[in-house]
């Protein structure tokens, strides 16, 4: 979890960092003598780090954070954007971007390949999700095919399912799964509730990005 790996005074990460991607970068911090953040993994001797949920999240409101907000991450937004509450200036979509990137090359150059948590099984809300705007419900699971929000799915128990039965929501994962590979140099992924996405998709997934990127784990 981005945050909490240096969100307290304790790791030695400098303040404007704690709780940030670049905290995640700082090296040479302790605790009484005993190695923290990145240092810490390095003893550890691991090959592998997976990253709780790093994509745009619905809370904490990532613009006026207080001390104590958190989240897992487990409530998506936009699926291919960097967090903006682990950026040091959330207003700026470049410094996200920008520090997002740093901190997987910080774990490269060390030797440790980073695994994405992805939460394609459902949203934080689906009537506010950009694409079902543009073509609304058929981004969503249905128990029928009227298309009636008080019908949603929610095998996910959060309210609303992703529909990735369907070609272009299926599309859309194989390119936002390829975008990560491909602009932040993501070595690999973790899909939370599986389950909920339809085999096909997974499937495909799998087979599109390992055609370009076959080192790429699942």
């Amino acid at each position: 979890h981005v945050r909490e790996m240096t969100i307290e005074s304790t790791s030695g990460v400098k303040a404007e960092w704690r709780g940030k991607f670049l905290g995640m970068t700082q090296e040479g911090t302790n605790y009484q003598g005993r190695a923290t953040g990145l240092d810490h993994l390095k003893e550890l001797g691991v090959t592998h780090v997976q990253l709780m949920p790093v994509y745009d999240f619905g809370w904490p409101d990532e613009y006026n954070l207080g001390g104590t907000d958190y989240s897992w991450g487990y409530n998506p937004r936009h699926f291919n954007v960097p967090e903006g509450s682990y950026s040091t200036n959330p207003e700026k979509g470049e410094v996200r971007v920008n520090e997002f990137k740093q901190m997987v090359q910080a774990f490269h150059s060390n030797g440790i390949n980073v695994v994405m948590d992805v939460v394609y099984n459902h949203l934080d809300s689906a009537g506010d999700f950009c694409y079902n705007k543009l073509v609304p419900y058929y981004f969503t699971r249905f128990w029928d095919k009227n298309g009636d929000w008080g019908n949603v799915c929610n095998g996910s128990g959060v309210g609303n399912d992703f529909a990735t039965q369907r070609s272009m929501a299926r599309n859309y994962i194989v390119d936002s799964l390829l975008y990560w590979v491909e602009e932040y140099h993501i070595d690999g992924f973790r899909f939370d509730l599986a389950g909920l996405i339809d085999i096909v998709t997974i499937n495909e997934a799998i087979v599109e990005v390992q055609k370009k990127h076959p080192n790429v784990i699942f």
